[in-house]
């Protein structure tokens, strides 16, 4: 049962074009190295001698660290670190001695994500506090339209009662099993109301492989995989082709007792922590809309 909360009303959104330059080139590879070290600059003229345990230099002309002082902190040569706060191109840094560099700047979290990003590596995992299921309850309750939120395993966190309309009774399915691609594959009264499952499952799991590094990294999420490639042919197909997609303003149909449903998907992703996503199916037609609003009433 869903509390009566004032809705947040989320008009239409046009549908977005790719646009021309996002698969990078040459002038933004030159734009990413030249952020690098003008950051990688910023953070080291912040930190102090003594906040690295290095004895105070009082004549110093400029603040922070010198080039070799986190060069030495970060296990690498001068000249090589030099060149990086340069923005030389052909450097790549690997996974470990960005781990390195952020160590010896003495990084935060978000500043460290920012590093990983510009020198092309995934961010690791976060370790700040989640947010609360109740927060993202309340977020989802506020949406006059099947919503709901799901981490990077596609693990179903939050979800409001149109979403139960539409999809199915999430709370009747236990919480080990309330995970989009095993409810796809395993339970036929998960989104039976859909006019094309087939096709809105094909969207989920080429999602999931866009948008997760979960299924390379995470042991329980490798096992369902496998599970699910072993014991369900159609997952293992889709699995098979790599296909990529990303989130954008599908429309999807559904068949409720009470008339022909019509939706437009809306994503945000990396909600928080990194990972989450929240879905929206905004009402696409006014028929939609009224059956959702006598929903909304009888809720």
């Amino acid at each position: 049962m869903m509390e009566s909360m004032t809705p947040i009303q989320i008009p239409d959104l046009p549908s977005q074009q790719a646009r021309p330059g996002d698969s990078g080139g040459p002038e933004i590879e030159k734009n990413r190295r030249m952020e690098l070290a003008e950051f990688l600059r910023a953070r080291r003229m912040r930190l102090s001698p003594e906040q690295v345990g290095l004895p105070s230099r009082q004549r110093r002309r400029t603040p922070g660290l010198r080039r070799e002082d986190v060069a030495e902190r970060a296990g690498v040569s001068a000249a090589w670190y030099t060149y990086l706060e340069q923005g030389r191109g052909g450097i790549r840094p690997s996974r470990d001695l960005v781990a390195s560099l952020a160590d010896a700047l003495l990084l935060p979290e978000t500043d460290r994500t920012y590093l990983f990003t510009l020198t092309g590596h995934v961010p690791p995992a976060a370790t700040t506090a989640e947010l609360s299921s109740s927060f993202l309850q309340q977020l989802v309750e506020h949406v006059t339209a099947p919503a709901y939120c799901t981490d990077a395993s596609t693990n179903v966190l939050a979800w409001n009662s149109f979403a139960s309309e539409v999809f199915g009774d999430f709370a009747a399915w236990p919480a080990e099993h309330r995970n989009l691609l095993w409810l796809l594959f395993n339970e036929p009264a998960f989104a039976s109301r859909l006019s094309r499952r087939e096709e809105y499952a094909a969207r989920v799991v080429h999602t999931f492989r866009t948008r997760s590094q979960a299924y390379l990294s995470d042991p329980d999420v490798i096992a369902m995989v496998g599970k699910l490639s072993q014991e369900n042919p159609a997952f293992k197909e889709l699995w098979a082709t790599r296909d990529l997609r990303q989130g954008t303003n599908d429309t999807i149909q559904a068949v409720h007792p009470l008339g022909e449903l019509t939706f437009r998907t809306m994503m945000w992703q990396d909600v928080a922590p990194r990972g989450t996503r929240f879905s929206a199916y905004l009402p696409a037609d006014a028929a939609t809309s009224t059956i959702l609003r006598e929903l909304g009433t009888t809720a």
